[in-house]
């Protein structure tokens, strides 16, 4: 191989490791098409109903911290208060587990729960979290999308789904879910009934955000529109079930143990750090059409997950190790292992695909991660005539599901 490379052949290097990539691109790599929004890049899902414990998922963060109020109780979020409780050993309702403790008598804080997406780059797209609340009084259970940094009255952004448990307690109380939105000091809501107690089963909760309206929704069925107070920044996912005693609000707090459970959240959105990941937008099955739930949400009745559930895509759909009927091999690679001196991507797990590096020659690399998937990185920066190539995240890849992008250009 030669020692110096020209724009011309590093553009035809280039332009084989996208065809090696393109035979092997797969499900989703062009985005999620939401029906009457349009397509979005990203997706992240969590199927609570199967996961064996929450303390061990990367994607989320649990609270732990204590929030003072100067009138009320103060309020305490603990880890040990989101449990994890699967249906292959769940008594009782599977799924999350999201506690608020009772009684509470002062000064002690109210134990409550809570738990918020590592991501915060989450931005225009469609929201969905499908949970059972509780039949005691005196607690505030919301799906929530927030602004992300640090939060005050003047810069405040909220897209709110809150439930009173106090409103579904008894048959004497309207049945409601309160759907919100923060703008600075300002807020505004909507407060419909619902049709169903919302401590009866599990349902899935909604909203569609775009520049120029909110969409909310419950059990695939359209509720209302806001155009006002429309966030515009970056942000997270939060799941919550609280209480610290406001006598206007969610009363309380509960005289024993409340619990609310969640099944599933599932997010297609616009990210303000997108990874190129769309090499043929007209190949079969590049952009995958999200479904719809219809009513409400049971473990042998939701809508399917389109990534690997439990993780933020943008990455791969995993491929099932013990799957034999579809799989192809992983490709023999015939150039050598990488030397400490001479690393792809800082790990000397990695193997070239265009030879080791000489100078400023970008590298391919692979490393094989299992028998039918690989881990894709770019080494350096490099720009030759104009075309500059950027570092690329290293990003898992299968050999029949999604390839990560191998070049950005600038």
């Amino acid at each position: 191989m030669s020692s110096k490379w020209s724009a011309r052949s590093l553009l035809i290097a280039l332009s084989a490791s996208f065809q090696f990539a393109s035979s092997v691109l797969g499900k989703c790599e062009c985005g999620y098409s939401v029906k009457g929004q349009g397509t979005y890049t990203d997706a992240f899902e969590a199927d609570f109903f199967h996961q064996d414990d929450i303390a061990h998922d990367d994607d989320w963060i649990i609270s732990k911290h204590i929030q003072y109020y100067p009138d009320t109780h103060n309020m305490s979020y603990n880890m040990q208060n989101v449990i994890s409780n699967p249906l292959t050993r769940s008594s009782g309702d599977p799924g999350l587990q999201l506690f608020v403790r009772g009684p509470t008598v002062k000064p002690a804080a109210v134990s409550t729960a809570e738990l918020i997406t590592k991501r915060e780059d989450m931005h225009y797209g469609s929201y969905r979290a499908a949970f059972k609340y509780t039949t005691v009084p005196g607690t505030c259970g919301s799906m929530f999308w927030m602004r992300a940094g640090p939060q005050d009255l003047k810069n405040n952004q909220e897209i709110d789904v809150e439930l009173l448990s106090w409103e579904g307690a008894s048959s004497s109380f309207e049945r409601k879910v309160h759907l919100v939105l923060h703008g600075g000091i300002d807020s505004a809501g909507n407060d419909p009934e619902v049709p169903f107690r919302p401590s009866d089963g599990y349902h899935e909760y909604r909203f569609d955000w775009s520049p120029s309206k909110v969409s909310f929704y419950i059990d695939g069925r359209h509720i209302l529109d806001r155009t006002d107070r429309i966030p515009v920044t970056p942000g997270h996912i939060l799941l919550n079930h609280w209480s610290h005693g406001q006598w206007y609000w969610e009363k309380g707090p509960p005289e024993k143990d409340a619990l609310m459970t969640v099944a599933y959240v599932k997010a297609y959105f616009n990210t303000t750090s997108p990874a190129v990941r769309c090499i043929d937008p007209e190949a079969d099955g590049a952009v995958c059409e999200v479904p719809d739930q219809s009513g409400p949400v049971s473990p042998d009745k939701m809508t399917t997950f389109l990534t690997d559930v439990g993780t933020s895509s943008g990455d791969t759909v995993p491929v099932n190790p013990t799957t034999t009927s579809t799989a192809k091999p992983a490709p023999t690679i015939s150039s050598g292992k990488l030397s400490p001196e001479n690393k792809c991507g800082g790990d000397e797990g990695f193997t070239c695909l265009n030879g080791p590096k000489v100078g400023a020659t970008p590298i391919i690399a692979v490393k094989a991660v299992s028998q039918y998937s690989a881990s894709v990185a770019l080494v350096q920066r490099v720009s030759l005539r104009g075309v500059v190539l950027t570092d690329i995240i290293e990003r898992e890849l299968t050999w029949y599901g999604i390839v990560g992008v191998l070049a950005l250009y600038g």
